[in-house]
């Protein structure tokens, strides 16, 4: 008997061997871009997962791929239908559609992905949000700034991981931010066609930031997490950790959750996991994103330490439409992901004390970079050097074995030369 396929956009890692475990051998079929693979080298990655049925190359983020995909492969007994990266969002939901199965809704997931229209459709529905405008020249940013002032936040309105986001103060640094603005290379991780250049200009909004994971089922919240952010210093808001739960009262709590509710219901989101992010201004919350898929920055992995069960599974049992088992009301703990900054120049040398990080309380730690690597000052997410994750009863605790922590991890780099 032939096993129903889950159908897998987007390739992680981390998502396969989670599916390793989680389903029978042969019973995922992997879905990733033809340049995607060739520039990661995916054939080779993914044969050690016996749980991947097989690695088709197709280029899914194109119009009217899904039903491309559909139409050629109509026979096929799915399951499920999952998003792992955000570009792929939109492509899933479409074909979960196509075949019957839950999803976001193809109308939803591309709401989610633009988020200029999001903005649209979610100050409609009463949600705060930052001032924006579509810009296409830096006349078009000058007007902008003309109209809501400094500081404001220049971000494109379909990209992923900070990617071209850059946060201008000063008046005299909009020539530069808008030319920083408009580079947006995101190398091996997206094919190589160009992308659409969609640009914004918007209020930045200071205060703390937060996001919020849930588990939706019908548009009805099953599970929710708050998650509290960290900030690298500069003008790229790139996230240097992550707290799970946010060390924050109730009612902020009980306030992010139920705007994240709105916004999903606004955008008439299905079934699925959503990650909205936050910030707050003066005990309100301020809508940045929200995405129709998995948190990454080790958020999963943080929420499943924090309350103890497994998220992961509980999702692709929604996707097939299974009841998730249950879910937790609480946390039992407190988890944390810092990660490591850097500059430009070359890395020299590592040190890391592994007796150190085992005294420190360390449940997991990785380093991304070598000796001789080049090390950017983070201005996206796949700058940063490598991660280390804590548990602790407390969040405050967590922080200060976060903070011992990494005196056991030395990354010298050599400053680049002016030319």
């Amino acid at each position: 008997m032939t096993i129903p396929v889950t159908i897998v956009v987007g390739y992680s890692p981390a998502a396969l061997n989670s599916l390793q475990q989680l389903r029978p051998e042969g019973s995922v079929l992997l879905i990733e871009e033809p340049d995607v693979i060739r520039k990661r080298g995916l054939n080779a990655a993914v044969e050690s997962h016996s749980v991947v049925r097989a690695l088709h190359a197709f280029p899914y983020q194109l119009a009217g791929a899904a039903g491309q995909f559909h139409g050629e492969h109509a026979d096929l007994d799915v399951i499920s239908v999952v998003p792992i990266v955000e570009y792929a969002t939109p492509f899933a939901a479409q074909l979960a559609e196509l075949y019957g199965r839950p999803g976001a809704t193809a109308a939803a997931s591309v709401i989610l992905r633009n988020k200029d229209r999001l903005r649209e459709v979610t100050r409609a529905a009463g949600i705060l949000n930052p001032r924006s405008v579509a810009v296409t020249s830096f006349e078009d940013v000058q007007a902008a700034v003309d109209t809501f002032g400094l500081p404001c936040i220049i971000k494109p309105a379909n990209r992923q991981g900070s990617v071209g986001t850059v946060i201008v103060r000063r008046a005299g640094d909009l020539p530069a931010a808008w030319a920083a603005s408009q580079v947006r290379d995101e190398g091996m991780m997206v094919p190589d066609r160009p992308f659409d250049q969609v640009t914004l200009v918007e209020e930045f909004v200071d205060g703390p930031e937060f996001s919020v994971e849930a588990l939706v089922r019908g548009g009805e919240f099953l599970f929710q997490n708050v998650t509290e952010k960290d900030l690298f210093d500069g003008v790229n808001p790139v996230e240097r950790g992550h707290l799970v739960p946010a060390a924050i009262d109730a009612p902020l709590t009980g306030r992010l959750i139920e705007d994240t509710r709105r916004v999903i219901q606004a955008a008439g989101f299905h079934t699925g996991i959503v990650h909205c992010e936050w910030k707050v201004r003066d005990g309100q919350p301020y809508l940045i994103e929200c995405a129709g898929r998995f948190a990454g920055d080790g958020i999963i992995d943080l929420i499943e330490r924090a309350y103890a069960f497994d998220l992961v599974g509980a999702y692709h049992a929604l996707m097939r439409g299974e009841h998730p088992g249950p879910l937790p009301a609480a946390p039992v703990k407190a988890a944390l992901v810092h990660f490591l900054g850097g500059h430009d120049g070359l890395v020299s040398s590592i040190r890391v004390d592994e007796a150190a990080l085992e005294r420190s309380g360390v449940a997991a730690h990785y380093l991304t970079t070598q000796v001789g690597a080049r090390a950017f000052t983070p201005s996206m997410s796949w700058h940063r050097l490598g991660a280390l994750t804590v548990e602790a009863p407390s969040a405050a605790e967590a922080q200060a074995r976060a903070r011992a922590a990494l005196s056991a991890i030395d990354i010298t780099i050599t400053p680049d030369q002016p030319a």
